[in-house]
């Protein structure tokens, strides 16, 4: 499974749960399900019992069953909310109504066997069972959700059946809803209780038990911080779990900068930290963040491209930031310059396609597979392109490694070592620069705009990064390159958006994305993942030409500079916190529905016979 499939199964796998209606239409299905059910109770009981007032039983019916259904939810919300905390009225009120439609099934159920047999004990003893049911669904999703103690969680479980036996108890005494209550119904109910919390512990506790095995940590404790930033967005305790099983890399980051005499005009960055997972995790927006950084302490705009990086390099927080942003700091302020570039140069060699441009005895590539599908690069996979480059041509000194991440599909894999794509990469990086480093070396004239569009968002594909357009005129061409902040582009979208610059009068073009994760798994539905172009082509389209543009407007004669560097010392996913942790999700998927259908099936056998025989 790619690294994209990897991160969007564990997404869907929890977005599943929660795929909740809205509120309203929630309360709405709520009323409409408890008034059918209390007019159809109302009149079986009515029609086997001479004399009863219709309306009179209705009424008792409803109120039997609105007070627990809706007075339930708000208990358990006020027993067991926190600040910030995912479990908010609305899912409160969605768990409950769940559970409720089984239950209100049961004991309409019950009625009407009760009505055919002319047993009346029947309906009571199919409305315990549907109890035991309603409290099976709060107790699981109390324990996967709430931050509250266990004990807890299952006594606010418990609060709605408790009312609902009140209620039956107060309405009980009156002759147009006496229900016959069993002897011991109270042991019943209770022992019902009992079993049905084992069998949730049992649950959690399987699905721990991947977790507790290859990480070292509590399955649910993560269900629950995964939870924190999925639904209330909220990073923060998701963030704490993956530090305590963070790896450790030193990780490159590179810049160029491009300087007139009155300072600089551009920073242009290639970043090896992975902007990921997702959301707002880690150092999924990472790449807006530098952006704002340099455009607020350099006033200049910042092109950042996405260096050969996969989820391995994910940062495991947010105080990893400083440290990045401290090493460009470092960077820019130490870069020296050159009068005169060679390049962008294009070569077309196979799948993949680059970009080379030549400064001092720096290299800079940018490599894309378009039209062809490609996620990211594995960082090796880079570092063995740029020795190969080194080895290929020995007066380079340091190549900068991109990747354009401009076309994709759901079936695209990342490129690792051994693959033969990763041949293939190395390969063509090497003749490319090669075949390219001799041509002539000419003075650079460079523009910069950034545009953050007012009508596309991070729901259709766009961080807040926005786009950078950065023009380079030389006396041979003028280039247009675009740097837009997302994840990756549709098919098809980068030939449309290099046509349509070259339209405006550019001889060449590139558009290339940052792959920034904060556009990923942002709403419950399968849109959650919208490559760039694929929500509101046309608008972004428009932004990029109206970067381009205003980018050509702002040209000048500028000297241009590399400079190379490491931050050491980052806490990242490593292979424990992205490979072992999805395959632990997977794993953790399978134990919950095989261990969950069995003791959940032998639960309610086993609350049928208590409920029945009792």
């Amino acid at each position: 499974m790619g690294e994209k499939a990897k991160v969007k199964e564990t997404q869907k796998l929890y977005s599943r749960m929660w795929r909740l209606p809205r509120y309203r239409s929630m309360v709405i299905v709520m009323v409409l399900s408890i008034l059918l059910s209390s007019l159809l109770l109302a009149f079986l009981r009515s029609s086997v019992t001479p004399g009863l007032c219709l309306s009179c039983v209705f009424l008792r019916y409803v109120l039997l069953l609105a007070f627990p259904f809706f007075v339930g939810p708000e208990l358990i919300y006020l027993a067991t909310r926190r600040k910030g905390a995912p479990l908010d009225r609305r899912r409160v009120f969605g768990m409950v109504e769940f559970g409720v439609l089984f239950w209100l099934a049961l004991g309409t159920v019950g009625g009407l066997l009760g009505f055919l047999t002319g047993l009346d004990s029947l309906e009571t003893r199919f409305w315990m069972l549907g109890a035991g049911v309603m409290y099976l669904v709060s107790a699981f999703v109390l324990k996967a959700l709430s931050d509250r103690r266990t004990s807890r969680n299952l006594t606010a479980a418990a609060i709605p059946p408790l009312l609902w036996f009140v209620m039956a108890a107060a309405l009980g005494y009156t002759e147009q809803l006496a229900f016959q209550m069993p002897t011991f119904w109270y042991l019943s109910f209770a022992s019902s209780i009992v079993i049905y919390s084992i069998a949730v512990l049992i649950i959690f506790r399987a699905v721990s038990r991947p977790f507790e095995r290859d990480l070292g940590i509590d399955g649910p404790q993560l269900l629950r911080a995964f939870a924190h930033s999925y639904l209330s967005d909220n990073a923060e305790p998701f963030d704490r779990a993956i530090s305590t099983i963070a790896t450790q890399q030193n990780i490159p980051v590179e810049i160029m900068v491009f300087k007139e005499n009155r300072g600089l005009v551009v920073v242009g960055v290639v970043l090896y930290v992975h902007p990921g997972p997702f959301r707002n995790v880690g150092s999924s927006f990472l790449t807006s963040t530098i952006i704002d950084h340099i455009e607020s302490k350099y006033a200049v705009p910042a092109f950042v491209m996405h260096g050969s990086c996969t989820h391995h390099q994910n940062l495991a927080n947010k105080e990893q930031f400083a440290k990045v942003l401290a090493k460009i700091d470092e960077l820019i302020d130490t870069a020296s310059t050159v009068d005169s570039v060679s390049g962008p140069h294009w070569s077309a060699m196979g799948r993949f396609k680059v970009w080379t441009m030549f400064l001092g005895d720096s290299v800079l590539t940018i490599t894309t597979s378009a039209p062809e599908f490609t996620d990211d690069i594995f960082i090796e996979v880079g570092r063995e392109a740029a020795k190969a480059v080194r080895n290929r041509v020995p007066k380079i000194a340091d190549v900068a490694v991109v990747d354009a991440h401009n076309c994709i599909s759901d079936e695209a894999i990342s490129v690792m070592p051994g693959d033969p794509q990763a041949t293939e990469f190395i390969d063509s990086m090497s003749k490319a620069v090669s075949s390219t480093m001799d041509r002539p070396w000419e003075r650079i004239n460079v523009g910069a705009y950034r545009i953050i569009p007012d009508d596309v968002g991070v729901k259709d594909g766009m961080g807040p990064g926005g786009i950078v357009a950065l023009v380079i005129k030389t006396a041979s061409h003028e280039t247009a390159l675009l740097s837009v902040d997302g994840n990756n582009m549709e098919s098809g979208f980068r030939e449309k958006a290099i046509a349509s610059l070259k339209s405006l009068g550019f001889d060449q073009a590139e558009i290339v994305t940052t792959d920034t994760h904060i556009v990923n798994a942002v709403s419950l539905s399968s849109k959650g993942y919208p490559p760039v172009g694929r929500l509101k082509p046309e608008e972004i389209l428009g932004n990029i030409d109206e970067a381009a543009v205003k980018a050509r407007e702002r040209i000048t004669v500028v000297k241009a500079g590399f400079n190379f560097g490491e931050v050491k010392g980052l806490m990242t996913y490593g292979v424990k916190g992205y490979d072992t942790l999805t395959e632990d999700v997977a794993e953790a998927s399978r134990l919950a529905k095989r261990v969950g259908v069995a003791s959940a099936g032998l639960t309610i056998l086993l609350s049928v016979l208590l409920t029945f025989l009792v």
